[in-house]
């Protein structure tokens, strides 16, 4: 069957394809597909994974391909680490998968690494066309200009300093009071407790399942992963099984995130402590670094380390906000202690409502808004703020994400 012409890949100046290892058949009716187009053609067939990429580079810089299309079968692990390097490289191109082998585990694999799409031995017309119809869409998605979200993150100088107490009625206050979505995304690798706290019950799949699925990344799957709170607010919930291996790259993570910020005007992100490549790639992105303390010397010590290494990163200080959760002004530690220690101004101070908070969580309702609550009140005038500061431009963060990569691979 020839191939209908009303495929138009709008963003594309030709429709030619890179080919890499592809086994002499599927060549032939790769070539006979593209005839069909003006200026369809392939674009070369690299005879070896490792070594190639040059080629490939030089073909996809000189704008002559978006698409390339890899054959698994000569040799599957080399193959799979030529799909990472060009994802990692080139994360705008479209990668197809060819393989004999329909395996759900090859597939779900190759996906992972970076492919757009898999097709099976013998290739058909009708299959390759199906998915550069998804390609045709998805750079249609990709040219269409949104307005991008403000993204705020937060992360706990130490363990128990109430991180997603804090994040969840932020992120439920700016839903409240902006009247714009918002999403909470519970990023631990493991039994975070934010949908336990909002009583939404737990989802199947989690933020790291979708950054997984990155290259079928659209609303409609985002649709499957969310979980939606009475409030208007969506919850990406974290990994209910403790051995879950909760691991996306950082490029995966880039561009979940960013899309993520393309749907939503607000996106709290619950980071779990410690400097992960997740957190980091998170904290790039981030219009504001929220770091969680309590008025405790092991919190203090970790605060002042984390904002010495974010400095390391090349992260603008403005971006900090540090946070004095279950703040007294009887505390055995002084607050002129406390920020003479840190050498950084506390952006927030929110007071000591231990038991409130204990209740709210217990009974899996958020304290309401309505509520005469020093708590409430603080997280309210955070929200405020936020929603009255004008949201950083996208190129800054990507040249603040691409220090704290130089950094990391120095």
């Amino acid at each position: 069957m020839s191939a209908s012409r009303s495929l138009s890949l709008d963003n594309v100046r030709h429709l030619t394809i890179s080919g890499v290892c592809l086994d002499s058949l599927t060549y032939t009716l790769l070539s006979q597909f593209l005839v069909s187009y003006p200026g369809g053609a392939v674009t070369g067939n690299l005879s070896q994974y490792i070594g190639s990429e040059p080629e490939v580079n030089r073909a996809l810089e000189a704008g002559a391909s978006r698409v390339c299309m890899v054959d698994l079968d000569a040799n599957p692990e080399e193959a799979s680490l030529m799909i990472e390097r060009l994802q990692a490289d080139y994360p705008d191109i479209f990668i197809f998968a060819v393989s004999a082998s329909s395996d759900p585990e090859q597939i779900i694999s190759a996906m992972r690494n970076g492919c757009t799409d898999f097709l099976t031995k013998p290739m058909r017309h009708e299959a390759l066309e199906t998915a550069l119809r998804r390609v045709e869409m998805k750079q249609r998605e990709r040219s269409h200009k949104k307005k991008r979200g403000k993204i705020i993150s937060l992360i706990g100088a130490k363990g128990g300093t109430g991180v997603t107490t804090i994040a969840l009625h932020l992120s439920l206050s700016l839903a409240r009071e902006s009247g714009e979505k918002c999403l909470l995304v519970d990023q631990h690798p493991a039994l975070g407790d934010s949908s336990f706290y909002l009583g939404t019950g737990r989802h199947k799949y989690s933020f790291y399942e979708l950054a997984g699925s990155i290259e079928r990344l659209d609303e409609e799957l985002l649709q499957g992963f969310l979980l939606h709170h009475p409030s208007g607010l969506d919850l990406l919930d974290s990994p209910e099984s403790v051995d879950f291996s909760a691991y996306a790259t950082p490029a995966a993570i880039d561009k979940t995130i960013s899309f993520l910020a393309e749907t939503y005007q607000y996106i709290v992100i619950d980071c779990p402590p410690g400097f992960s490549d997740a957190t980091l790639s998170t904290f790039s992105l981030s219009d504001q670094i929220a770091i969680v303390l309590t008025a405790e010397l092991p919190a203090i010590r970790n605060a002042v380390r984390y904002t010495e290494y974010l400095s390391k990163l090349g992260v603008n200080p403005t971006t900090i906000n540090l946070i004095l959760n279950r703040y007294s002004k009887k505390g055995s530690l002084g607050e002129e202690r406390v920020e003479k220690t840190l050498r950084h101004p506390i952006g927030l101070r929110v007071p000591n409502s231990y038991y409130d908070v204990v209740r709210s969580i217990n009974a899996g309702t958020p304290i309401e808004a309505t509520q005469k609550s020093d708590f409430g009140a603080a997280i309210t005038s955070w929200c405020r703020e936020l929603i009255s500061e004008p949201t950083s431009q996208v190129a800054a963060a990507g040249k603040s994400s691409g220090r704290m990569l130089s950094f990391l691979n120095g």
